[in-house]
């Protein structure tokens, strides 16, 4: 794909500029019908609408997760720091377009889940959820209506329980080790106020989700137009019968390399049922011709005859596109570069082979995957952890650093020993018990009280929960957490600032991006990292 080989920003706008698609007529006029679809959404959640589609197209996409994990929101700064570069050296309009699959499944986890970084959660982080019924599971995100009042509050106050509970537990381990104690004062109403936007202007849970992170892309200074796939794929009916046409060739190509049966492709279009339900969509083998759909929620098949373009104009505007067919289709838009994410490299490498053997345009398509290093207060609260257990127990005192396999094998071993410890002791009173000397009552309670003393003095519980601890710093501290992580911890326009400043700088697409917060802890942050050591942020 053109543009995989670049390494930094420079290097992206020069192959995009080198690529660059201008409209012709036939594009205008199909660019006119899909930014009234735009328009919708803009109009319908309030904020300003300024698309002028007579130049170039830079687009990302994706599903609209609940406060979307921190990859999803880079997408957006990376086609902004691309359209920059581009107005600052071609004489055209940049678009900078963002569409959200609201088509998709709704029984995707992050459409109803988001995580914080949380050392004592489960698998080290802390899980935002909203409760989305099982009977939606097979239907489309929209179709799922928009979190209560009851819903919303519940997940603001898991967050300042959540900052509350960290904030205290840094102060605390701070003491304890000796370090500085920063003060830590984070601010959510910002945070909080999107929130409560978006759940005041939003229809469904999909536009719940979509709301937040158009109104966070406003706080942004982002130019980004915004739209739904559920409503404006219906413009690419040439796009798609063309590929329905060709639909042998298009099956052939979809099974390269791996020579899967052709039979096995779907056809590059879903339909949407009148039950919110998502239908696969068939070919008709001749003689006869035209699409069956059949609902994967309320099992019903409908038929839509006549030829290919007949038939998919029947079922307008209730489609939208597999992945695979996506940008094959915005071909008819004319979209220049696309920004893709990292688990659908292998998807966007289909497409393109796809593109190439029916002769469709296909976009300089880049990936921008680093990992933010910052001290956040899960990250802080994690590290701290691990440096009160290792000074707690007296433990890996012949290594430089944390090595938490090393704490962790240590545990392992003292509570090893507990046990047989304990066990002996049973044993012990089992083999007295049975004898029944003089005086062994006496001695089996002497047994019992040595046993309460060892569970008392060595808290065998208490270690057990600081292993899972020491399992789950590398995790916290490796999670792609929640935008909110950052928003709390760094601030609404400061974290985008950052990020568009390391891509200005053309640091390498692979490298870390060191982030600084609005607290107080980057000082304390520098101090542990480097008393910790090891591999823990590789």
């Amino acid at each position: 794909m053109k543009g995989e080989g670049c390494s930094n920003l420079q290097q992206l706008a020069k192959v995009v500029i080198d690529n660059a698609v201008y409209p012709n007529k036939t594009m205008l006029a199909k660019r006119s019908a899909f930014v009234e679809h735009a328009e919708t959404f803009h109009r319908e959640a309030c904020i300003p609408f300024n698309a002028d589609h007579g130049g170039v197209i830079l687009m990302s996409a994706h599903q609209p997760n609940l406060f979307p994990y921190s990859g999803v929101v880079r997408k957006l700064v990376l086609v902004h720091a691309v359209a920059e570069q581009l107005r600052n050296t071609l004489n055209s309009p940049v678009m900078e377009l963002f569409c959200f699959a609201d088509q998709d499944f709704a029984d995707e986890r992050y459409f109803r889940e988001a995580q914080l970084p949380s050392v004592r959660g489960k698998n080290g982080t802390l899980e935002l959820r909203l409760a989305v019924p099982s009977t939606y599971g097979k239907k489309l995100m929209r179709a799922v209506p928009k979190p209560d009042e009851a819903q919303i509050k519940r997940l603001k106050d898991q967050i300042e329980r959540w900052v509350r509970e960290s904030t205290e537990s840094i102060i605390k381990h701070c003491r304890q080790l000796g370090l500085h104690a920063p003060e830590i004062v984070l601010d959510t109403r910002a945070t909080f106020e999107l929130i409560d936007q978006a759940s005041e202007k939003s229809a469904n849970m999909a536009d719940f989700n979509s709301f937040f992170l158009a109104y966070l892309a406003q706080e942004y200074s982002l130019d980004t137009i915004f739209a739904r796939f559920s409503q404006c794929q219906q413009v690419f009916s040439e796009e798609i019968t063309f590929i329905l046409e060709h639909f042998d060739l298009y099956a052939r190509l979809m099974a390269q390399p791996y020579n899967q049966s052709v039979p096995t492709t779907p056809a590059p279009i879903w339909y949407h049922c009148p039950c919110d339900g998502k239908a696969d969509v068939k070919l008709i083998p001749t003689p006869h011709t035209g699409l069956i759909a059949t609902c994967r929620a309320c099992q019903a098949t409908v038929g839509f005859k006549g030829d290919l373009g007949s038939a998919l104009k029947q079922m307008l505007p209730d489609i939208s596109l597999r992945a695979e067919a996506l940008l094959l289709a915005f071909s008819g838009i004319g979209i220049t570069y696309y920004v893709g994410g990292k688990g659908g490299v292998e998807y966007l490498r289909r497409a393109n082979r796809v593109a190439d053997g029916l002769r469709m345009p296909f976009p300089v398509v880049s990936i921008w995957r680093p990992q933010d290093v910052y001290g956040g207060i899960g990250q802080l609260d994690a590290i701290l952890e691990l440096l009160r257990i290792r000074a707690e127990y007296n433990l890996a005192n012949d290594e430089r650093t944390c090595n938490t396999d090393v704490l962790n094998s240590e545990l392992n071993d003292l509570l090893l020993d507990i046990d047989q410890a304990i066990s002996s002791l049973e044993k012990l009173k089992a083999n007295i018990a049975s004898r029944k000397v003089d005086g062994f009552k006496e001695t089996i309670g002497v047994i019992v009280q040595i046993q309460h003393q060892l569970k008392a003095q060595l808290d065998r519980s208490k270690i057990a929960r600081d292993r899972s601890i020491v399992n789950n710093v590398a995790k916290t501290l490796r999670v792609m957490p929640s935008i909110l992580d950052y928003t709390i911890n760094i601030g609404l326009e400061r974290t985008a600032a950052q990020w568009m400043d390391t891509l200005q700088s053309n640091r390498p697409f692979e490298a870390d991006i060191p982030l600084t917060t609005n607290a107080s802890s980057d000082e304390l942050f520098g101090t542990v990292k480097q008393l910790c050591g090891g591999d823990l942020f590789e």
